[in-house]
């Protein structure tokens, strides 16, 4: 199915943390990064902080409040590993016409497999920010049949978000950062070598991007809110350690780089978990 929307768009990656750590971030953090308190979200169970970029992006570190069980039973992150544990794209269009168009492109780059990815119809959800301003979107998340069960939120799809309110509310905060990071250029995921080509293929549907970049890993082009371009990256194990991994996730959000434009001296930072 073709489309005429444009690209998506790098909207936020998404960090699970311990609660202690969100509320009291590691130094390697603050020296490099300010970092913006976000607020609770709608269900109670979760809140944020934020690293915000010029280039429109931002990072979200997220908790479940005081660790509770109870709070991570249920939700889609809730036995997640710490660290990047999502990432999420948007566009311009209207979320209930970007879900038609999505899964219709998704159905096309599976015409000759199982067609067994998909996305959930658009869902809407918020969170209410320490100033008490009031926040909502609508997100659509991937995915996946096996046999006849349909599970949500496998790793190798990016989610979309889509603003209700203005998007400005929900991505606020401080854009300077000791580092010099003006937006994230490049996201980077351990995968096994198997499996690039389909990944790349799925991936491009699901951003509308053609692009795989050549290079020896190999990427997908996506834009970002105020106009720089970043990729997602493909890298393949190196250790043992790495093959387990990418052997039993399939597909592991490792880390990030920056764009830092003109200043040459912090371009060996960084951003992974453990920090």
């Amino acid at each position: 199915m073709a489309s005429d929307q444009e690209v998506a768009l790098l909207d936020h990656i998404i960090v699970l943390v311990p609660h202690s750590e969100l509320k009291d971030p590691p130094k390697r953090l603050t020296d490099n990064f300010n970092i913006t308190d976000g607020g609770k979200h709608a269900d109670g169970k979760t809140e944020n902080k934020l690293i915000v970029f010029q280039d429109g992006t931002y990072i979200e570190l997220i908790s479940f409040i005081d660790d509770l069980r109870e709070h991570q039973d249920d939700h889609w992150w809730g036995y997640k590993p710490y660290g990047i544990v999502d990432w999420a794209v948007t566009n311009k269009a209207d979320y209930k016409a970007n879900y038609d168009s999505l899964i219709g492109r998704l159905a096309d780059a599976q015409s000759d497999s199982s067609g067994a990815f998909s996305y959930a119809p658009p869902q809407t959800g918020g969170r209410t920010r320490p100033d008490g301003v009031r926040l909502e979107w609508a997100v659509t998340f991937p995915t996946r049949r096996i046999d006849a069960e349909i599970t949500t939120r496998p790793p190798n799809l990016p989610f979309y978000c889509h603003d209700i309110t203005p998007r400005e509310n929900r991505v606020n905060g401080e854009t300077g950062h000791p580092c010099g990071a003006v937006g994230i250029r490049e996201v980077l995921a351990l995968v096994d070598e198997t499996r690039i080509e389909n990944f790349a293929r799925y991936i491009g549907a699901a951003v509308n991007s053609g692009s795989i970049e050549q290079s020896s890993d190999g990427g997908i082009t996506v834009g970002t809110p105020h106009g720089a371009l970043g990729v997602i990256s493909f890298v393949t194990p190196t250790t043992d350690a790495e093959k387990e991994e990418a052997h039993e996730r399939k597909f592991v959000l490792k880390e990030l780089k920056f764009d830092f434009g003109s200043n040459e001296a912090s371009k060996g930072v960084v951003f992974s978990y453990p920090f």
